[in-house]
């Protein structure tokens, strides 16, 4: 088995834990950071050094962009996305984020259309700060699936993952959404520019992540 194979074995091992075994904490970084240890713990182990779980990535040196590009499954083409340099300043972004958006109490409030509205903020508010090196979109879903449950939600992210297209949806989707974020913040204008490029290949057919939850109603203890 390669690397990614092993990854992919023990991490879904991991998160079906999860769904018996969640994470009991306060939907703070603690509980983010937590969430990502459990489902990357034994990558160590098994000889990945570079595997960090649970520990934020380093912030990016100052002047500089962190930058991904994706391939894509289903369609010949590339995904260029932009996330935030984890300085202190988008560490003390994320604290802000959680206390104010993360809360089930508040959530559990909302009606139906508000909920699915306000959780595909969170996500992608989160996404964009990007606070692990490896392993954001697994922790992330996995986080607010949590908190959806709290909140008297479902959340099915795993429709999704069932076919490369679906996959790409939520990609596309997802960076989106992201880059709306990151492009004000983007230093090098090569970066941005590329950013942009491949953000305008993409709006024309696809849609961020707050339409696709909106598209897909959520029901107290029901789906999104």
């Amino acid at each position: 088995m390669n690397r990614e194979q092993i990854e992919a074995v023990c991490t879904a091992n991991r998160i079906r834990e999860l769904r018996l075994n969640p994470v009991h904490g306060k939907f703070d970084a603690a509980h983010l950071k937590e969430i990502n240890r459990r489902i990357f713990q034994d990558l160590p182990g098994l000889g990945f050094p570079e595997v960090t779980p649970g520990q934020f990535r380093p912030p990016v040196p100052a002047g500089l962009d962190w930058i991904k590009t994706r391939s894509l499954e289903s369609v010949s083409a590339t995904s260029c996305v932009a996330y935030s340099r984890m300085d202190d300043a988008a560490q003390a972004q994320l604290d802000r984020i959680l206390e104010q958006q993360a809360n089930p109490e508040g959530l559990k409030a909302l009606k139906t259309a508000e909920f699915t509205r306000a959780i595909g903020e969170l996500y992608a508010e989160i996404d964009y700060i990007h606070p692990f090196r490896d392993g954001n979109s697994r922790t992330l879903r996995e986080f607010t699936r949590q908190l959806a449950e709290a909140s008297g939600y479902r959340i099915d992210w795993a429709r999704f993952n069932r076919q490369p297209a679906g996959r790409d949806i939520l990609y596309i989707a997802r960076d989106l959404d992201v880059n709306k974020l990151a492009v004000p913040h983007i230093q090098d204008l090569g970066a941005r520019r590329d950013v942009m490029v491949h953000a305008r290949r993409f709006q024309q057919e696809s849609e961020p992540v707050r339409s696709i939850a909106r598209r897909h109603p959520a029901r107290p203890g029901g789906r999104v």
